[in-house]
């Protein structure tokens, strides 16, 4: 699955404070599709109980797992960070972690940050397409998206397995373009609600053992409002702004009035939207962001003067 990098956090300043050691954790080189797990070691050399809060990363690739609750004096803990790599582009890369904590945990109110940086520099010879998935449906509907492989390389790789860790999601070998493999992911909207997990793809190749694509299903209760398309990629270069336009229809073909759009402030999106008239009845949603690198989730949720709502999921890719 990867290389282990681990990190110590220690507490060598005033009695409960912890400070991360090094400054910056260089990563090396990393290929795209290779996800290298980050170990984390917290250690607690004050006086007092400390009460880790939370790990925040500046980037969605960058997945914290879970802290412990209070670490008492002398104690330490161990928490791991997964690189995923499938939608970086090749070069230089570097993301902060910030760790937020209470010194004393007798007072959780009183909270301080510390701030540390990973780096690295990506080569790529796969193409993962998409780099994360995120599937919307009805109650009752299905839904489907291809994962597409390509191998840059003289010799490429080829798959030999695949699953996934989402119940009622299913992975199938379907046709592609000369170079490409390709697998087709359906799942039916049997439960209302939202999950996510991975689509996991076993290779015959040492070096990409399992290719790991994220995905998120959102089952939508049956409902009288239908936003087009159901699921938007905001894609682009890094730095650089992109939008789309979302369509908003009621089911009984009177004019959509839209009376708020939330949700997308998480993504650091920007929206804009109009009503529907008798003339033309669908109401517009547009949703504009500037990239980062790396990737990022959120869910928008377009709300009806008239109570009814939806909600479409939105990646963001820089590249």
């Amino acid at each position: 699955m990867g290389s282990v990098y681990c990190l110590i956090l220690g507490c060598c300043l005033v009695p409960g404070q912890i400070a991360f050691e090094p400054d910056e954790l260089p990563l090396g080189e990393l290929r795209v599709g290779q996800n290298p797990m980050v170990r984390l070691i917290f250690r607690n050399n004050g006086t007092r109980v400390a009460q880790p809060v939370k790990l925040e990363t500046s980037c969605g690739c960058l997945a914290a797992g879970n802290l412990p609750g209070r670490l008492e004096p002398g104690q330490s803990a161990v928490t791991d960070l997964r690189l995923r790599t499938l939608s970086l582009p090749t070069g230089p890369h570097a993301w902060r972690v910030r760790l937020t904590y209470a010194p004393d945990a007798a007072k959780p109110e009183n909270v301080q940050e510390v701030e540390t940086r990973l780096s690295t520099t990506v080569r790529r010879e796969l193409e993962v397409e998409p780099a994360i998935m995120a599937l919307s449906m009805g109650a009752g509907g299905e839904a489907d998206a291809l994962v597409r492989v390509r191998d840059l390389r003289e010799k490429p790789l080829k798959i030999t397995g695949f699953t996934s860790t989402l119940a009622g999601l299913q992975v199938r070998q379907a046709k592609g373009e000369p170079g490409e493999q390709v697998m087709k992911v359906t799942v039916r909207g049997d439960h209302v609600g939202k999950s996510e997990g991975l689509v996991r793809l076993g290779t015959n190749d040492p070096d990409y053992p399992v290719l790991e694509v994220p995905v998120s299903v959102h089952v939508r209760p049956k409902q009288s409002v239908r936003v087009s398309p159901e699921r938007v990629e905001l894609r682009g270069l890094a730095g650089t702004t992109v939008s789309r336009l979302l369509r908003v229809e009621r089911g009984d073909g009177k004019p959509a009035e839209i009376v708020m759009v939330s949700g997308a402030d998480t993504a650091g999106l920007v929206t804009r939207h109009g009503n529907g008239n008798a003339a033309s009845p669908a109401g517009t949603v547009r949703l504009e962001a500037a990239v980062g690198l790396g990737e990022k989730v959120a869910e928008v949720e377009v709300r009806l003067h008239d109570g009814t709502s939806a909600r479409v999921p939105v990646i963001l890719v820089g590249e």
